[in-house]
């Protein structure tokens, strides 16, 4: 191997003798320069952000029944639709014919717009917990798991709310389901029978009896026909409703446009109530066979909620410019008691 020589200064002209450089110190050589290499798996961990950005939930589901987008569409449409909706023109009394109209569309439009945040927030965790779905509880504890240091401890805490405002919003919805019911065939029946006196909670036993074996059904894809036959018993309740109310209209000036604003809380009250359908999104999703169908402008959600609020928007309106201030809680109430 060849030794290196050390830098020498060229002779001056004047001929003085050469002067030797001072050898140069070899660790600073650009060749001789050590490179600090980690010995940490950095390769390792920009493979696994690589594989949880590029997860897709929706590819690791196992769904023995999935259901279809039209599936999907009716459950959506029979979980929103509800007792609520015969309520609107008493919603609209409490806020006046124009900030109820434009009110309860501004409404869906906000209640439309949290449901697809709730959708891209369970995606989000998905992807970063790699797992093929959450449900609305495990949204809430997931979202303070994996967000900052100080709200971790509340996870537990988040779960438990979710899960116990679900327990208390689906088991009023269920009661005033079965109230309204019953009282509705004991009305009917009192009227073609009005000496067979049977008492209301005869008929809210008589309800129970079939809704039994149908709340054990676990299977969206099997509801479907019960949700399918309900929407359309829904659709000629209010198309039997629209036939008397579409019937002399009266000008609008009849009616308040502006409510005061003591009313205003009976109004949005009722309107949330209407609205109802939030808990239902996520089991919905997570259910579906094609799931990226489920967003998107013409998505099965944004079709669904129109019809949601177009529904709630058209019957409080003209509900209210029917019956003005002598609507009742129930639309259904104003209707002629001599004609099913």
């Amino acid at each position: 191997m060849t030794e290196r020589q050390p830098l020498l200064l060229q002779s001056e002209a004047t001929g003085s003798e050469d002067r030797q450089l001072p050898r140069p110190d070899v660790r600073s050589s650009p060749e001789n320069i050590l490179v600090n290499v980690q010995s940490d798996d950095s390769y390792g961990s920009s493979n696994e952000s690589l594989e949880k950005s590029t997860y897709n939930p929706s590819l690791h589901r196992t769904l023995e029944h999935p259901t279809s987008n039209f599936d999907t569409l009716v459950h959506l449409l029979k979980g929103n639709i509800g007792t609520g909706i015969l309520a609107m023109p008493d919603a609209f009394k409490n806020a006046g014919l124009y900030v109820g109209l434009f009110g309860t569309l501004l409404m869906g439009a906000i209640c439309t717009h949290c449901m697809h945040m709730l959708v891209k927030c369970s995606h989000e965790l998905c992807r970063r917990l790699q797992q093929p779905s959450l449900s609305f509880s495990e949204v809430a504890f997931c979202s303070f798991e994996t967000g900052p240091s100080g709200l971790r401890r509340y996870s537990h805490v988040a779960r438990r709310m979710i899960t116990t405002f679900l327990f208390i919003t689906q088991m009023g919805f269920c009661c005033v389901y079965f109230v309204f019911v019953a009282f509705n065939i004991k009305e009917v029946v009192d009227h073609y029978f009005p000496h067979n006196y049977i008492s209301v909670k005869v008929y809210l036993t008589l309800i129970l009896l079939p809704m039994i074996p149908l709340n054990l059904v676990r299977n969206l894809k099997y509801l479907t026909p019960v949700s399918l036959a309900a929407a359309v018993l829904t659709i000629l309740g209010l198309a039997f409703s629209f036939f008397y109310i579409l019937q002399d209209l009266p000008a609008t000036n009849t009616v308040k446009p502006v409510a005061t604003w003591a009313q205003l809380p009976l109004y949005f009250g009722t309107a949330i109530y209407a609205f109802e359908g939030i808990g239902v999104i996520l089991p919905l999703e997570n259910n579906m066979k094609r799931p990226e169908d489920f967003g998107g402008s013409t998505g099965v959600l944004n079709t669904g909620m129109t019809i949601v609020a177009c529904l709630y928007t058209t019957v409080g309106f003209f509900g209210y410019l029917k019956y003005g201030e002598n609507v009742k809680g129930s639309i259904t109430l104003n209707l002629p008691p001599d004609q099913l």
